[in-house]
């Protein structure tokens, strides 16, 4: 494929040319938003995935690409509108829910914070993040003894990598 050959301009007009013959097609939009970040066109990414959205508001890993190219320009709130867009189709998705936890407790809305990171603790209970942003969303929130609880499972869990293992000791301390 053009892509994996480094030959990412042509693949980029291959796949366009997909999109104005089929636009719903929707592995060709991912692949395209991939590209055109990795070229550093994150501004053309975006339009192309929200312009995906607005056809296909289901397809939710299009909503977290869009919502952290959002991120990355430093507008959290149009990256949460994005997410709340999606939210009927995602509610089994840990990704999402984490994603949209973390977007809630930078925006300080630590209730709206710990309802997602309670969703995605209960779709992947093993993953220690969502125990550590429920436990940041709960400290946030004022609700010490439920923080310490989700520290505790964060770090039970196992599957924290080093920083993140070292802030969950920081906050048992």
């Amino acid at each position: 494929m053009l892509a994996g050959s480094g030959r990412s301009g042509e693949a980029i007009d291959a796949l366009l040319d997909v999109l104005r013959q089929e636009g719903g097609h929707a592995p060709s939009r991912q692949l395209l938003a991939r590209l055109l970040v990795e070229q550093g066109r994150s501004d053309e990414a975006l339009a192309l995935l929200v312009e995906g959205l607005a056809a296909q508001p289901g397809q939710v890993q299009w909503a977290i690409s869009a919502a952290r190219l959002l991120v990355d320009r430093g507008d959290a709130e149009a990256a949460a509108r994005i997410l709340q867009g999606a939210l009927p189709f995602a509610t089994a998705n840990a990704d999402y829910q984490g994603f949209a936890g973390y977007l809630a407790h930078r925006l300080g809305r630590p209730p709206e914070a710990v309802d997602h990171y309670r969703s995605a603790a209960r779709i992947a209970p093993g993953d220690g993040r969502w125990w550590l942003g429920l436990g940041l969303a709960l400290e946030a929130g004022q609700r010490p003894a439920e923080a310490r609880e989700a520290f505790l499972r964060a770090r039970a869990s196992g599957t924290l990598n080093a920083d993140l293992a070292a802030l969950v000791d920081q906050k048992l301390r």
